[in-house]
């Protein structure tokens, strides 16, 4: 319930952003997350951040993406020719295989009672969070090289194999 927030986030700063005495047209909406858009470009147009679906899914995280894909966006615009196929590829290359299987392990998490059965058990291993914060954090690089990072490049190979619908398409 994002409204009530909004109302108590706006009642706490009214004064000071001499605010009315109601919010009109309060919106809110869901943001599309690991690459789940399509259309991203046209033939001089790109969109990037939230609405690029540049959100991760298993953490919430966008701000570093969008500043990211801003960078990389304006530079693409400035040197090619056809950003329409050149952007979502580029966008694919870039986070297809991170966000295919970052959804998928987020699907997992919503199913019940997985996360009160393992949660506890993965809560004591110090190993387990700490791969489980390297992935959920968008942690690893391409130049890591250990076993988490090789797992997580595996993993996401083998996912975008099996999409239906690969991230950005």
């Amino acid at each position: 319930q994002i409204r009530p927030l909004m109302e108590y986030y706006a009642t706490l700063r009214r004064d000071e952003w001499e605010l009315g005495p109601e919010l009109r047209m309060p919106t809110s909406a869901l943001l599309p997350m690991g690459g789940a858009v399509s259309g991203v470009a046209g033939p001089n147009w790109i969109v990037v951040g939230d609405a690029a679906g540049c959100v991760n899914p298993l953490n919430g995280e966008g701000i570093d993406y969008g500043l990211e894909t801003g960078r990389v966006g304006a530079e693409l615009l400035d040197t090619s020719h056809d950003p329409e196929q050149a952007w979502p590829a580029l966008l694919t290359h870039h986070y297809g295989e991170a966000f295919s299987i970052a959804r998928r392990l987020a699907g997992l998490l919503t199913l019940p009672h997985l996360l009160p059965t393992f949660g506890p058990l993965g809560m004591r291993s110090q190993a387990l969070m700490t791969v489980a914060l390297r992935v959920m954090g968008n942690l690893v690089t391409e130049d890591d090289r250990d076993l988490t990072a090789r797992a997580w490049r595996w993993a996401g190979r083998r996912s975008i194999a099996l999409d239906t619908r690969p991230p950005f398409s």
